[in-house]
């Protein structure tokens, strides 16, 4: 067996398993946002709360060390940009394979965005990564979009797809998309690439039953699983939608039955926050 395919179990990343994967790397690219003060909290929730997985920027691995149950697998991400720059959407690396592992990392993370002028260098970046995850059996996350200002509705759809494809050969171990608008393109995406596909949460969505529907949509049309942020930390009971989040993807309980039952015992516990 090797040391990848141990790392991408140590992920919840392996054949027939779905997956729950938080990404909590929004304090670079904006700063501390509502939800994200005290990312500590928040990095203790996930954990408790039964994520499979975390994206952590290099620096908030140092909280985990004050976390006193068994570990999920981390994500170390090596792209940063911030909305105080010139140039939002091209991600820069901040961070190496080899640094990652010796802080501890099970993985790390790309983010990609298509369609920017800095394509080419995004791709030079992830074609560097991904040799070097190949040589150290590093699992490799890619998160990948394509700029949505660039096309309508259907052509994002196409779009979406591409991006998934280019994040699988060029080596990803599992790769992050935002849900097309047509579910039948995530049914082609998820049938056609050899490696996991995990539904973005996207932005703060207001009504959690809708929201988590459409997670019940993603996972029907062959999703390995959600990589959800915003949309948990953000929430007024993040404890609650992401416990319902788990329920569905490892209970395989539908969204209106997951919500009531997080609820429920949100209720019995005192409405328990981060």
């Amino acid at each position: 067996m090797s040391g990848k395919t141990l790392r991408l179990k140590r992920c919840g990343i392996q054949a027939g398993r779905r997956l729950v994967v938080l990404p909590l790397d929004h304090g670079v690219t904006c700063g501390p946002i509502p939800g994200l003060e005290r990312p500590e909290r928040v990095i203790r929730m996930g954990v408790e709360e039964g994520a499979d997985a975390l994206v952590l920027h290099k620096g908030l691995l140092s909280h985990l060390q004050h976390v006193p149950r068994r570990l999920p697998g981390i994500f170390m991400h090596l792209s940063a940009s911030t909305q105080l720059g010139p140039s939002l959407h091209h991600k820069v690396l901040i961070g190496t394979v080899e640094e990652a592992i010796r802080r501890g990392a099970d993985g790390v993370s790309v983010h990609v965005n298509l369609g920017d002028p800095k394509e080419p260098r995004m791709l030079e970046d992830l074609g560097r990564i991904g040799a070097a995850c190949s040589d150290w059996q590093m699992p490799l996350l890619v998160m990948i979009y394509a700029d949505p200002e660039q096309s309508k509705a259907a052509a994002k759809d196409s779009a979406i797809a591409h991006g998934a494809r280019v994040a699988a050969e060029l080596g990803a171990d599992c790769v992050k998309i935002p849900l097309p608008a047509e579910v039948k393109v995530l049914e082609e995406i998820a049938g056609s690439l050899h490696v996991p596909v995990v539904a973005a949460g996207g932005g703060r969505t207001r009504d959690t039953l809708a929201f988590l529907e459409r997670i019940d949509q993603s996972l029907e049309a062959g999703a390995s699983g959600v990589a959800i942020g915003r949309n948990v930390f953000q929430h007024e009971q993040p404890r609650a939608v992401l416990r319902a989040i788990t329920d569905m993807v490892h209970g395989g309980s539908r969204a209106a039955a997951a919500w009531e039952r997080s609820l429920n015992r949100n209720a019995v516990q005192g409405g328990i926050s981060a």
